[in-house]
């Protein structure tokens, strides 16, 4: 029998499938800043095999000021910013202080579970690229050594395996346009906030 419930909610079920897939609406908006992300010189000479050991040093030095904060904002452990830091007392030797590095101070305010949950977009999706850039840093490190590319290489094939993990939150997140906005917003900004931050990647030695 038809009746106003039964036609109410099958209109919600429809609306429910005709919600574009929240990974979908964060590649769409965040599609531009990735691609000119992936053109950045210091990236694309890892790309090339054309960066030398003081930009390499350089280049991690920056990263480096972009994970301490963000780790802390978003209450991860400091994995990444462990893993950096053991790569460059590879390039600098173990005597050298990472404590004066500048920081990025522009990580964005992450308040809430969709805040957390938009940011890590960033830097679980740059996880996957690392693994690739890692591959290309034979000429400068040797072929086949792990010293030196940790950040880069994460958690090796553990990394898909925690994209999956990633992806799979994101399918849980509530289809409420609001907070679907938090979700985007937070990805949005942070990734802002790092494209600004790696501007001037060069010039930290």
């Amino acid at each position: 029998m038809i009746t106003l419930p039964n036609v109410i909610a099958a209109a919600r079920r429809q609306q429910l499938s005709d919600t574009p897939d929240l990974h979908g609406q964060l590649r769409g908006a965040t599609d531009a800043v990735h691609q000119r992300l992936h053109r950045h010189p210091g990236f694309a000479a890892v790309q090339d095999e054309t960066i030398d050991r003081a930009q390499y040093t350089a280049l991690l030095k920056r990263l480096l000021g972009f994970h301490r904060p963000f780790e802390i904002a978003a209450g991860l452990a400091p994995l990444r910013s462990h893993r950096l830091a053991d790569d460059l007392a590879v390039l600098q030797g173990a005597g050298a202080t990472l404590e004066n590095l500048p920081l990025c101070r522009d990580i964005p305010p992450l308040h809430g579970p969709e805040d957390k949950l938009g940011a890590l977009y960033v830097v679980e999706g740059s996880a996957l690229g690392g693994r690739g850039l890692a591959r290309h840093l034979d000429a400068l490190l040797g072929v086949g050594a792990p010293d030196g590319r940790r950040f880069f290489s994460g958690e090796g094939t553990g990394t898909g395996v925690a994209w999956r993990a990633y992806l799979a939150r994101l399918a849980g997140v509530s289809p409420d346009p609001a907070v679907r906005r938090r979700v985007i917003g937070a990805a949005t900004a942070t990734f802002a906030a790092f494209e600004n931050w790696l501007r001037d990647w060069n010039e930290v030695r």
